[in-house]
């Protein structure tokens, strides 16, 4: 008997990691880009698109979010927050913000002058009681009012007084590698990212930041497909992020330039799919590609 139940048991053990084996495959892996298009199962990318729990907000339709500084991503994924992120236009401050973002599940944006309404009016819409502004943000004079403004004084230590975790720092060596470095941030690792050829500007007379507090992942684990690629608005890729989604990176805007580009929207021509950028083009023009299929 002794034998026998020993031999159920391993019987058991190898059926289980036979099932678990079964479920860790991935038909679009993040790493798709490098593989040969041998090793890549159209179909198999098809169902993995398809067959997904999404929210009924992103169901039906492909929404092509074109703004730079990540306002109509915002909107997209934040339907409200306490916090809001606001970083200079710099590499390094846009890398910085995104980093704080992910990590705390908290919107941000990019400032630019000529949006500056745009980034007062999404404060009222979202419910907003405090800002974060990372690096030269000329907003905080006509905004304060009864809102917190926490200044960020770009020091690293000053990533743990924001969220009370230890950060490692991850440099990135090559602008085209930005957006991909977001899109892989993990809240949980806690990954401060800089830029190699851009310095963050510190504020020394800054010696502590107050607490900047986590908000909960949005996506309720029915997150669409969201798609970018390396000239993407890194405001658009951390709010996707920080939202809960998965973001692949494509090379290019046509999901038709090659077989691993194709796998990642393979059968979301009617969605749900939400695309970063203006690469893409419109959703009319992004779906029609979809639709054409892959061809050698």
């Amino acid at each position: 008997m002794p034998s026998c139940g020993r031999f159920l048991a391993a019987c058991a053990c190898t059926l289980l990691l036979a099932g678990c084996a079964q479920d860790a495959h991935v038909a679009v892996p993040t790493n798709i880009t490098e593989l040969p298009d041998s090793a890549i199962n159209l179909d198999q990318a098809r169902a993995q698109n398809v067959n997904g729990f999404v929210s009924k907000d992103f169901e039906g339709h492909i929404s092509v979010l074109k703004d730079a500084t990540g306002v109509d991503a915002v909107r997209t994924f934040f339907p409200d927050s306490e916090s809001l992120i606001i970083a200079e236009d710099s590499d390094a401050a846009a890398l910085r913000a995104a980093s704080l973002s992910v990590a705390q599940h908290v919107p941000m944006v990019t400032y630019a002058e000529d949006a500056r309404t745009d980034i007062v009016a999404l404060i009222s819409e979202l419910g907003v009681s405090r800002i974060v502004l990372v690096g030269d943000v000329p907003l905080a004079s006509n905004t304060a009012g009864s809102l917190t403004v926490i200044k960020d004084n770009g020091f690293t230590r000053a990533m743990g007084e924001f969220t009370a975790f230890e950060f490692t720092s991850q440099v990135i060596a090559d602008p085209q590698r930005m957006v991909a470095a977001v899109a892989n941030l993990d809240s949980a690792k806690r990954i401060e990212l800089k830029a190699a050829w851009q310095p963050l500007t510190r504020y020394e007379d800054i010696k502590r930041v107050k607490p900047l507090p986590a908000q909960s992942r949005r996506d309720a684990q029915m997150s669409p497909i969201v798609v970018a690629t390396p000239t993407t608005p890194i405001a658009a890729v951390a709010n996707a992020v920080a939202f809960g989604a998965s973001v692949r990176v494509m090379p290019s805007g046509d999901p038709t330039a090659s077989k691993a580009a194709y796998a990642m929207v393979a059968g979301l021509e009617n969605g749900p799919l939400v695309a970063l950028g203006s690469d893409f083009g419109d959703a009319s023009l992004l779906s029609d590609r979809i639709g054409q299929g892959w061809h050698e």
